[in-house]
């Protein structure tokens, strides 16, 4: 089988580490060599050492094409994946080569060699999660703010789809902010005039930082606004006081600030490399290497990529090391690869602090098609 000898396993990563997204990317390598490093340090799978082999994509479509297909020369025998590209996911498909990865993309939700380090990509279904986590905050009429890209807007149209099924209201339209703005003051003008009393940012960090800048100027403060991503407390510090009060809520992840034998692990593993270890996507690929060692081990001591893939369709309850908020289900369900995180785990902006809630939130998944 590629990529696999008497004593080891290649297996090839594929991310942007050059061009205009290494930054939404930054340290996602480091991290899933982490996590490699510590199941190495316990004689591996089966007693082989796991390999990892970096490709650089660039996010561009034509060079992940070619590196993937790089990787499959070289003979490596599965592939760690983060990107906003996907052009290399049919010739994956044709070898059958696993593949274990951030869910953000169509394959992770129809091919059958793919799996979501925290569930499979749909947009026809989405969680009541976040809408529940307003509702806990009396926040009952609710501005959306998107960054205008496919999967921004596709994210924003699944929350307000559960709006209603959470007894919830959208106040105004869905508002498209360019990401490389700073002025967002007519933003927060409409937001204002709309009677919001909570708004949910699906942008960058820094459109959220600018946008509650720009309500607080206006004495149009929500009871609540969730910033999705925030969990770095560098973010707060640089906010200056603008996100005192924000609902955070990681990639995908648990908050990094939890008080949890594994978060502490993963925390001290990447201050050890002397890398942000709050690197919003870097927990990702700790957790995608997790996966993929999973499989491993599940496929048994003469492993091969068919078995990986039957065994892991069969796996329903994968908890990522103790990142995830919540079980997550590779079986069919609402989509051919499973069904989407229900679960998120939120955490509250006080003074420099993030302080994570409680417990995660789990929601129910609606189905958006039909809104």
């Amino acid at each position: 089988m590629p990529g696999v000898t008497a004593d080891s396993v290649t297996i090839g990563v594929i991310f942007p580490q050059s061009g205009a997204a290494a930054d939404v990317f930054e340290n996602f390598g480091v991290a899933a060599q982490l996590r490699v490093d510590e199941i190495n340090r316990k004689e591996g799978i089966s007693g082989r050492r796991i390999i990892l082999r970096t490709y650089d994509d660039r996010n561009d479509p034509v060079t992940q094409a070619e590196v993937a297909h790089q990787a499959l020369s070289e003979g490596v025998f599965g592939i760690i994946a983060a990107s906003q590209q996907q052009s290399m996911y049919p010739e994956l498909a044709r070898f059958g080569v696993p593949v274990t990865g951030l869910p953000n993309l169509p394959p992770y939700g129809t091919d059958l060699n793919v799996f979501g380090a925290f569930g499979a990509y749909s947009t026809a279904y989405a969680s009541t999660a976040a809408a529940q986590r307003f509702k806990r905050a009396k926040a009952r009429s609710i501005a959306v703010v998107s960054a205008d890209d496919p999967g921004a807007r596709n994210a924003a149209g699944g929350f307000v789809a559960s709006l209603a099924a959470t007894g919830l209201t959208q106040a105004g339209a869905t508002y498209l902010v360019d990401a490389s703005r700073s002025d967002l003051s007519l933003v927060a003008s409409q937001i204002k005039s709309s009677g919001a009393t909570g708004v949910n940012v699906l942008s960058l960090v820094g459109t959220g930082s600018s946008l509650l800048k720009s309500l607080k100027s206006q004495n149009a403060t929500p009871v609540m606004a969730l910033v999705n991503g925030l969990s770095d407390p560098k973010d707060v510090r640089e906010a200056d006081g603008a996100l005192d009060g924000a609902v955070g809520v990681p990639y995908g992840t648990v908050p990094l600030q939890l008080d949890h034998a594994e978060v502490k692990r993963y925390v001290a593993g990447m201050a050890a490399k002397g890398v942000n270890p709050y690197s919003p996507l870097a927990p990702v690929g700790y957790v995608a290497a997790d996966l993929m060692a999973a499989g491993l081990s599940g496929a048994g001591p003469c492993p091969t990529r068919e078995d990986f893939i039957r065994v892991q369709r069969g796996v329903s309850d994968y908890l990522g090391a103790g990142l995830l908020p919540g079980k997550v289900s590779f079986t069919p369900g609402v989509t051919p690869d499973g069904d989407p995180q229900k679960c998120s785990w939120f955490l509250t902006v006080r003074g420099d602090s993030l302080l994570p809630d409680d417990n995660a939130t789990c929601g129910v998944l609606i189905n958006t098609s039909a809104n």
